[in-house]
């Protein structure tokens, strides 16, 4: 670590080989782009070891325990200010973000008081970072963390999600240093505005707590921000808008024999994705332009009724289902793709889009979608406006001149984003916290 340069605790859930959406790989393209302004010390859930490179120490949950960490006396809980249940959900039913855990109070949860070092290593080794006792491994993180903490020498707190808000907000209380907070996604975007009228909510309290509790809020778009104050009462004056990036990416193409077309739908089948209006899409432009393939990458738990919809249209013979790809898969399905269709409901970011993009692929996007914002030659519409998206689609397989003027476009507008970018955003958000504190 190098003297006299600003010193970040960043709290973080996922991060590559253990990934489970685009947490991940934001954590990872942030991190990498920071390091080189800023020294940081990255705690996750799990780590194969407590490993150091330049400017960037990752420690891991699993590798301590309460023996390691700080032993001095902290004020009491605030759990139950922020919760009181959940309801769970069976196994088979979780998502990457999970909504809840079963008709157990989250407080009994959030008081689970591991009895010795080797059951807290437990917890998290697993390649699962959520699983049916995510609350758990929340209320543990944050024990264990904020007592590490206490070992650090940092300037800035940065938690990444509502999985270590708890965490930042424990350590700021102890510490009295400032915390931002990243809001990569929201809980009314994965199940709708409902969440806030939910009576046994645990995560849309915790979200709610942690950007109440922050010095700041990043949010991954103006959309984000939005949705901050809309549904939770955040202040909108204090969130500071932050875009995802990617990293440099050669092009390539891989030949494939004459045939169908490909649309391609990239990510999770969950309510925030669209996927009913994905269907209703396809099937309007099947009407007007038969030799195309719906390609579905991803699972989720709305992968039946998506199966079981297109059946019903009658186009089921028009979609392939491909399931979890692996990275260079979802490279080799990019290759052949000629259009991108992400009809997303609520999408705080979207960073798939960026890479169809990447690979010269036009994309139609929903302006419910936080990478709208920044891709300024995406076709766009509003999520319910299938009407739309399949003229969009149909032009952009049948008119090469429009398809090439979008590319071109495209490409020059990826030449603007990129992660030192977007670090140099979180740096000012970090010394604006800190002026404030």
């Amino acid at each position: 670590m190098s003297a006299g340069r600003l010193k970040v605790l960043m709290l973080g859930w996922e991060y590559p080989p253990v990934m489970a959406g685009g947490l991940g790989t934001a954590c990872y393209g942030l991190c990498n782009a920071l390091k080189a302004h800023a020294d940081i010390t990255l705690v996750l859930p799990k780590s194969s070891a407590a490993m150091v490179q330049d400017n960037l120490q990752i420690l891991g949950v699993n590798q301590y325990g309460l023996d390691q960490a700080a032993t001095v006396e902290q004020p009491p809980h605030r759990w139950e200010e922020i919760v009181e249940e959940v309801i769970e959900v069976p196994g088979n039913e979780l998502h990457p973000y999970p909504i809840s855990a079963v008709h157990k109070r989250v407080i009994e949860h959030l008081k689970f008081d591991p009895s010795d070092d080797q059951e807290v290593r437990a917890l998290y080794e697993t390649d699962e970072p959520y699983g049916a006792n995510i609350m758990q491994k929340v209320a543990v993180y944050a024990e264990v963390v904020s007592k590490l903490a206490l070992t650090k020498d940092f300037d800035i707190i940065h938690a990444h999600d509502w999985v270590t808000y708890m965490a930042g907000v424990r350590i700021k209380e102890l510490t009295g240093k400032p915390l931002v907070v990243h809001v990569h996604s929201l809980e009314t975007d994965r199940i709708g505005t409902q969440a806030k009228y939910m009576q046994a909510n645990a995560v849309y309290e915790i979200e709610r707590y942690g950007m109440t509790e922050a010095n700041l809020c990043i949010p991954v778009s103006h959309f984000t921000k939005q949705c901050a104050a809309d549904h939770y009462g955040i202040n909108p004056d204090k969130c500071r808008p932050v875009y995802n990036a990617i990293d440099p990416e050669p092009t390539f193409r891989i030949d494939r024999a004459e045939g169908d077309k490909i649309v391609l739908f990239l990510g999770r089948i969950t309510f925030q994705k669209g996927p009913e209006y994905m269907a209703e899409t396809a099937y309007k432009v099947l009407q007007r332009y038969p030799k195309v393939v719906f390609f579905v990458a991803g699972v989720g738990d709305q992968l039946d009724q998506l199966k079981h919809r297109v059946e019903q249209l009658g186009i089921r013979d028009k979609f392939v289902f491909g399931g979890f790809l692996k990275k260079a898969q979802v490279k080799q399905v990019l290759a052949q793709a000629d259009v991108y269709f992400m009809p997303s409901v609520s999408e705080p970011f979207g960073l798939s889009a960026l890479e169809a993009a990447q690979f010269q692929i036009p994309c139609v996007l929903s302006t419910q979608a936080g990478v709208s914002e920044v891709m300024d030659f995406a076709l766009k519409a509003d999520y319910w406006d299938t009407d739309r998206f399949a003229n969009y689609i149909y032009a952009l397989l049948n008119y090469e001149g429009i398809r090439q003027e979008l590319i071109e476009h495209t490409t020059e507008n990826l030449e603007e984003m990129s992660w030192d970018r977007s670090a140099r955003d979180v740096l000012a958000v970090y010394h604006e916290a800190l002026t404030q504190g």
